[in-house]
């Protein structure tokens, strides 16, 4: 039994107990957030940091999101000629192309100069990753949303090589748009990418054909005010991460090789060998193509 005089608690015990309990749960709940975000909690941890990017933010904000870059390479581009002409070099610039891969959803892409972000974009690689996005005043679900549900482009740029393509498309709005332009269009290393048939001599039915049954993989946003932007030749062949380039990460490319990773690869090629989702998507581009040129022959 404590004295008379002597309290039944300890005034000390209770405040360290406190701290101790603070403290403690302070570390299971970072603990906790952080295991959400590295699990199923990914695909939208990833989304809230994309959220965060716009054109003119500095590229060490983009690396305090992401992290380093996976791959980064340069590249000269030109300003657009004023009304009192200068030489050629005075238009030059130089632009960095940034790419970062998102885990297995995608990756995001940036050019920017030494101090600002002039485009970014980013493109899906999985089902699971169907972020929804704001093309102009078009919502676009990545990876879904079909090309025909954006209005008519201002320009548009359909490209097949021997065995890599892409398709792009532009809109600018002017200052309702922030003067922003957007490209929107098919990633060859995108989710469920469609190669633009005939696209040396594509028809208008052709054209709406296709935008009918292609998804939207890829969007891109920016303030850029190169030439090589105007005409979409910063792009070269690669419409937002260069596949040739990110497919050496790939397990097959590998130099250090696994069973989990042959496991998966054997997997892959065993569900997308005989490509059905190509027939399915060329079959509903065959349907509409003719049903397009029957309204066409009508009218």
């Amino acid at each position: 039994m404590p004295a008379a005089h002597e309290p039944w608690y300890s005034t000390t015990l209770n405040v360290w107990t406190l701290a101790a309990t603070i403290v403690a749960s302070i570390t299971l709940t970072k603990t906790v957030a952080s295991a959400w975000r590295a699990s199923f909690g990914r695909r939208r941890h990833v989304i809230s940091r994309v959220r965060k990017v716009a054109p003119w933010v500095s590229p060490d904000y983009l690396e305090e999101l992401f992290g380093e870059p996976t791959w980064v390479s340069t590249m000269t581009v030109h300003r657009f000629q004023g009304e009192d002409p200068v030489p050629e070099q005075d238009l030059e610039a130089e632009l960095t192309k940034r790419t970062w891969k998102l885990g297995r959803f995608g990756y995001l892409v940036t050019w920017s100069t030494d101090s600002t972000v002039e485009l970014y974009g980013i493109t899906t690689t999985s089902r699971w990753f169907r972020p929804r996005l704001l093309v102009g005043q078009t919502v676009v679900k990545l990876g879904k949303t079909r090309i025909s549900k954006l209005p008519k482009p201002d320009q548009f740029w359909p490209w097949v090589g021997a065995r890599r393509f892409t398709y792009i498309e532009s809109f600018y709005l002017g200052n309702p748009g922030g003067y922003r332009t957007w490209y929107a269009g098919v990633n060859d290393i995108g989710y469920h990418p469609m190669a633009p048939i005939g696209a040396d001599e594509m028809t208008d039915a052709e054209h709406q054909a296709f935008r009918s049954v292609a998804r939207i993989n890829t969007v891109l946003v920016g303030t850029a005010f190169f030439r090589e932007v105007k005409d979409a030749s910063i792009f070269v062949n690669s419409f937002g991460p260069d596949q040739d380039l990110i497919r050496l990460l790939e397990p097959s490319m590998q130099l250090v090789h696994s069973r989990a990773a042959g496991l998966r690869t054997r997997l892959s090629a065993w569900r997308w060998g005989w490509g059905w989702h190509y027939k399915r998507a060329y079959r509903r581009y065959n349907k509409a193509l003719t049903r397009i040129q029957g309204n066409i022959g009508q009218a």
